[in-house]
């Protein structure tokens, strides 16, 4: 099979979308043989940001799967952000197309690759970009992995109106979770038209060796009968770091064995959070550890020296760092919102915390820092969800089926007419 899959950007860039592709085009490469083609831009980050790091080549071939990086205009981005801030200030509406020009990316290359491409399967991701409009522009086989970032009081509409357009002229929509097609079918998209799917982790990438696991254990100043909280994952606000770092200096006084890891890419937020952190008495900043911008090696054993994972995001659409947990048998701890809810079955293999409430995470600490076993219960429960449902080649399948089965469809209506 010939598969185009398009993403903002792609590796070596690190993000949940980014990794997905990056996962599932490699295993159909190698496990049935498809000719895989990513289509991205040339950006280490997302091309609506004022950041910008080119990634080198514009052509390469990775683990078997072609990446074609493409340039894309970024003059707009700056006065672009300033004139849509400066709308907001005036509570002035801001159109759908100013937001669609600031997402871009605007790519003539992109677009002409893609308008010409006979693929027979087109997957393209995130909603907000502009690509994810082919299928209007074109009649293809095209798969909408919105990969939505919902929550259970959306003030905005769920959908745009060019999204929804391009989802219902789509050939199916890929869903992370139960919550995100809900949302949708009450947005007025066909439940027909929506498969979830979610996404996976590899069981082998996380095997680590016990006597450097002790050695690095040791080395986050964590004693055999210390409690390591952790978050990993990008280290910005949306994903509400301050929330975990306030509830460990909270529960500190009564919990002296608790040792706090913050891991992930870091940045001007990161430095805040550190800053803050750094005003603390040295007894207590020391047992909070920081690993920013880590290797790619050391993640297992980040994942393994933890005791238990916190993500206090209300801002995800699946959260793949419960699913890295569960891979090493560790409890985890997420905010109580949609996406979040369909994937951690509070009290089997994890707890729920309400949003934004430093109390609420305090209390769900100390169940499972005060509880050896509960940890143990939950963590084993967490590995056996996922063996049984979000391995990369459970999803990978999943994705494939999906593919397929729109090919037949194609093939017998080609028939009939």
């Amino acid at each position: 099979m010939k598969i185009i899959h398009v993403t903002h950007c792609y590796h070596p860039s690190k993000g949940g979308v980014q990794w997905f592709f990056k996962n599932v085009s490699e295993r159909l490469v190698k496990d049935y043989g498809d000719e895989v083609t990513v289509v991205t831009t040339n950006s280490m980050w997302g091309p609506e940001r004022l950041k910008f790091e080119k990634i080198r080549p514009a052509s390469e071939e990775i683990n078997g799967v072609k990446v074609l990086r493409f340039a894309y205009i970024r003059w707009h981005i700056k006065p672009l952000r300033m004139f849509i801030k400066a709308m907001h200030k005036l509570s002035i509406k801001v159109p759908e197309s100013l937001v669609a020009k600031l997402y871009g990316p605007l790519s003539a290359g992109m677009k002409q690759f893609l308008m010409q491409t006979d693929a027979d399967a087109i997957c393209a991701s995130s909603s907000n970009y502009y690509y994810m409009q082919l299928p209007v522009w074109k009649a293809c086989n095209f798969f909408y992995f919105g990969s939505i970032h919902l929550n259970d009081h959306q003030k905005q509409p769920v959908l745009t109106a060019v999204q929804k357009k391009s989802i219902k002229a789509s050939k199916l929509y890929i869903a992370n979770t139960i919550f995100e097609k809900q949302q949708l079918v009450e947005a007025g998209i066909q439940a027909s038209k929506i498969n979830v799917i979610g996404v996976g982790v590899d069981e082998q990438s996380f095997n680590v060796d016990p006597d450097k696991l002790q050695v690095y254990r040791k080395g986050l100043l964590a004693d055999s009968d210390s409690i390591v909280v952790g978050y990993v994952g990008r280290i910005e606000a949306t994903k509400s770091v301050k929330i975990l770092l306030d509830a460990f200096i909270k529960l500190s006084a009564r919990q002296p064995k608790l040792v706090l890891l913050i891991a992930g890419s870091g940045g001007d937020y990161a430095n805040e959070l550190k800053a803050y952190a750094g005003q603390l008495p040295a007894s207590l900043n020391k047992r909070i550890i920081w690993k920013l911008d880590f290797e790619l090696h050391e993640k297992p054993y980040i994942f393994h020296a933890l005791d238990m994972l916190v993500l206090p995001s209300t801002n995800e659409s699946f959260g793949i760092v419960f699913l890295e947990a569960w891979v090493c048998k560790k409890p985890v701890i997420g905010a109580n919102i949609g996406a979040v809810r369909s994937v951690i079955s509070n009290e089997e293999d994890g707890l729920l915390m309400n949003v934004n409430d430093i109390e609420s995470l305090c209390d769900k600490i100390e169940i499972l820092s005060n509880n050896a076993t509960l940890r143990q219960q939950m963590g084993l429960k967490g590995h056996q969800k996922v063996l049984e449902n979000y391995t990369w080649d459970i999803i990978t399948a999943k994705l494939r089926q999906c593919y397929m089965v729109n090919m037949e469809n194609n093939h017998v209506n080609g028939m009939m007419n």
